[in-house]
């Protein structure tokens, strides 16, 4: 009784970073059915590089005009150009016969990475910033931050809602979609816009492994469970809700990193999903 009184006492500490975590996990949770059955999980991973890779520009271009690196707004808006513009490339730009899709996904990976790395070889000041960035560390998110992620959740629930037909029909039958005369690329670089615009912001609150995690887990999850569309795309939002927020008050209480618990319980989610289908079996 005594912690539960301290931890409600504690409200105005947690309220922000729970109602953040809870946010990015929904939203990531119902990008993340289309990242599945896509089968373009790279690509997540690869956005999630390019916008890591925006940071890293944004922090050595203030470090270069001698401004402060604590500019996390300049950040922010640094990793989604490069998210956004990675994922209107990687969504939008034909290969040709020689190369597939997936070449270029791989290509964008490997190249931010490695550009990463160089770029965090020279911040080594702030090394605990970027640790911080790439496994998630949500126990002091501003409520700014919570008004721009609650934002861009509205902006990609809006567009999923008004151009639903398009996306899913593009997305999982383009060959019968573009003999209809649908423009599979347009929506195709919707549904890549979509997610390069959620993973800067998420990761900026929870790190870039859990915002990995989220994409994939959940929705892997969900689609155990059941193989109609519209139940998977609500049980995988409610389920990266659970995994984030839930993961967010174990750390709390258990006084563990943040990220790596809130991925573990996504797991344990997973786990569970592939039990009951057994079970149910």
């Amino acid at each position: 009784m005594t912690g539960l009184a301290e931890f409600w006492a504690a409200s105005p500490i947690w309220r922000d970073p729970l109602l953040a975590s809870l946010l990015a996990g929904a939203l990531l949770g119902f990008l993340g059915v289309y990242v599945v059955l896509r089968r373009v999980v790279f690509v997540s991973a690869a956005l999630t590089q390019l916008s890591t890779l925006g940071v890293i520009v944004a922090l050595l271009v203030l470090e270069r005009l001698d401004l402060e690196t604590e500019h996390q707004e300049i950040q922010l808006v640094v990793a989604w150009v490069f998210s956004v513009g990675g994922g209107l490339l990687l969504g939008t730009l034909g290969w040709g016969r020689r190369l597939p899709a997936e070449a270029g996904v791989g290509m964008a990976y490997v190249v931010a990475g490695a550009l990463v790395i160089l770029g965090a070889n020279r911040l080594v000041h702030v090394a605990h910033d970027l640790n911080t960035l790439v496994f998630g560390n949500a126990v002091a998110v501003p409520f700014q931050d919570v008004g721009i992620l609650a934002g861009v959740t509205a902006l990609v629930a809006a567009l999923h809602t008004l151009f639903q037909k398009e996306i899913v029909f593009t997305s999982f039958d383009r060959e019968t979609a573009e003999a209809m005369g649908v423009r599979a690329p347009l929506w195709s670089g919707v549904l890549y816009f979509t997610i390069g615009l959620a993973i800067p912001v998420a990761a900026h609150a929870l790190g870039a492994l859990p915002v990995f995690a989220f994409l994939t887990v959940p929705a892997s999850a969900a689609l155990v469970l059941s193989r109609r569309l519209r139940v998977a795309f609500a049980l995988a939002t409610a389920l990266g809700a659970l995994a984030a927020g839930g993961g967010y008050l174990a750390s709390w209480f258990l006084q563990v990193p943040t990220g790596a618990t809130m991925v573990a319980l996504s797991g344990l989610l997973f786990a569970g999903a592939w039990l009951a289908r057994g079970a149910r079996a």
